[in-house]
């Protein structure tokens, strides 16, 4: 793979991010600390965030999932937002169709920007380069930790163990989002290697095959071993470690593990093509995935955006309460129930947006994020966004399964359960004799407002079918549109047709053919 792609960073990531922090170091560098040393190694495992640093994931990346899942819209042509959210038509009621300022297919419209001249305006660049660079960084380190070259100062086995574990999770949390994004990929163990393309199936059993000697190597260390809590706790930085977040024991880190391999079945086939043994799978990975005690991987911005990992304003957080740059979409708050109150704590009405800028018309709403809500906030530190799985994920996966094997009333309870936990005060729907149809609408509706800013909405969209034509069974029926200047708000048929699985970028392709 070239070399713009497979980089490994060294950075100095101080847990309080008060310094300079994302200085970096070239390991090979004359008077530069080896991470054949316990403390480059420590600033080495720290540096496995920068690959994937605000502009490459923790914005542009994690903001297009949101805009082709509809659960935002954007009209700014950077970095392709307003070409991802382009929907292909819109059918009113009384028949009249808006069409696409393009004229053609989102589909379309993001192939003709795969060039390399395009950079970080192509939406195939950024999470390529940001999983890939992640992925170059984990194999130095696995490669140095497995030839034994790290001096450890004490219990060198028990933070050798701790070090393999954390690369090995980011790599095969790489592999995982590599696989679920794009048609093809590569699968290497080796710093800055050209190498072959595999499909997107074999390169999530690639993850999947990380993931469990990831958890086999757990196993094997105690619960409460203070080797292993010094290493792990030294490793994710201070606002990441609030909250939610914090050190992940041993069993901790299996169940966050185990909760990812379930995303990594349910969310890579169409819902209608689960199988019997997929839900067993499914329902058996998350039945020892994350509990509701558990620390879970987060993150959190900054106030300087020049360091750590998400300064204050580069995230999707921080975007949604400019009413700018990306905005919340009519068919998300369409799918809060009455009364729900995640509604009231994070939504509130804005100037009307209609049509900008002649750009679509599905990009209108009436809806902004509240300020200081669960969703944004003006203010850096604010707001926790899981970095991978999190305890609302889990109990949705078991309520899908377990509602689509038709033990519905086990299913809701599972929805129930995600509701409290979310304070949505929301009356029960466990025991209203719901039938698996409506059971399983209940359960759309949750993921969409459950796992909001949660990194599904993508994904779900796609297995769902809502991306595929309306001629094949796709879009959506009965969804709330702003067609009229004067605020008018009509159930409309939306088909969207947009890209499920990303091209290779041509950056990469340029220099490794496919």
């Amino acid at each position: 793979m070239k070399k713009i792609y497979i980089i490994a960073f060294v950075a100095l990531l101080l847990g309080s991010c008060s310094k300079e922090s994302l200085k970096l170091y070239n390991p090979n560098e004359s008077g530069s600390e080896s991470i054949k040393t316990e403390a480059g190694m420590q600033k080495f495992a720290l540096g496995v965030y920068h690959p994937m640093r605000t502009a490459y994931y923790a914005w542009l990346s994690l903001t297009l999932h949101n805009l082709m899942g509809d659960a935002t819209t954007a009209h700014a042509g950077n970095f392709s937002f307003w070409h991802s959210n382009s929907i292909y038509s819109i059918t009113r009621p009384n028949g009249t169709v808006l069409s696409t300022p393009f004229g053609k297919t989102q589909i379309e419209v993001l192939k003709s920007r795969n060039t390399r001249e395009q950079g970080i305006e192509n939406a195939f660049h950024n999470e390529w380069v940001a999983m890939y660079g992640t992925i170059g960084h984990c194999n130095m380190a696995l490669k140095t930790l497995d030839a034994n070259e790290v001096t450890f100062k004490d219990n060198a086995e028990v933070k050798k163990k701790a070090y393999k574990v954390w690369f090995l999770w980011w790599k095969g949390f790489a592999y995982s989002r590599i696989g679920s994004l794009y048609t093809k990929g590569v699968i290497t163990n080796e710093y800055n290697s050209l190498n072959t393309y595999h499909s997107h199936e074999e390169i999530i059993t690639e993850a999947n095959r990380v993931f469990a000697e990831a958890k086999a190597i757990l196993a094997t260390i105690n619960e409460s071993d203070a080797a292993y809590q010094e290493v792990i706790g030294s490793i994710i930085p201070s606002q990441f470690k609030v909250g939610k977040g914090g050190v992940v024991t041993p069993q901790m880190f299996i169940r966050n593990i185990n909760t990812y391999m379930a995303r990594n079945l349910l969310v890579n086939k169409y819902a209608a093509n689960l199988t019997a043994a997929d839900l067993t799978e499914i329902q058996n990975l998350a039945n020892a995935g994350i509990q509701q005690s558990d620390k879970i991987f987060t993150m959190r911005s900054v106030a300087n955006d020049n360091v750590c990992f998400v300064g204050g304003t580069g995230w999707s957080p921080y975007r949604l309460v400019t009413g700018i740059w990306e905005h919340l979409s009519e068919r998300l708050v369409q799918d809060f129930k009455p009364g729900d109150n995640r509604f009231t704590r994070n939504v509130e009405s804005r100037p009307l947006l209609f049509n900008p800028r002649d750009r679509g018309f599905g990009i209108g709403t009436r809806y902004i994020a509240k300020d200081g809500g669960d969703y944004a906030s003006s203010t850096a530190g604010t707001v926790e966004l899981p970095f991978a799985g999190s305890y609302e994920e889990n109990q949705l996966m078991l309520a899908e399964v377990k509602i689509r094997n038709n033990d519905i009333e086990g299913g809701l309870a599972h929805i129930d359960a995600v509701r409290t936990y979310q304070n949505a005060q929301l009356a029960a729907v466990a025991g209203t004799g719901l039938n698996q149809v409506q059971a399983l609408e209940e359960l759309r509706k949750e993921r969409r407002i459950g796992l909001f800013q949660k990194g599904t909405a993508f994904y779900d969209a796609r297995r769902w079918g809502i991306l595929k034509p309306v001629s094949q069974g796709g879009g959506r029926r009965n969804a709330n549109v702003v067609v009229e200047a004067n605020g008018t708000v009509e159930p409309c048929t939306i088909d969207y047709q947009y890209i499920e699985w990303f091209d290779v970028p041509a950056a990469e392709t340029d220099f490794n053919k496919i």
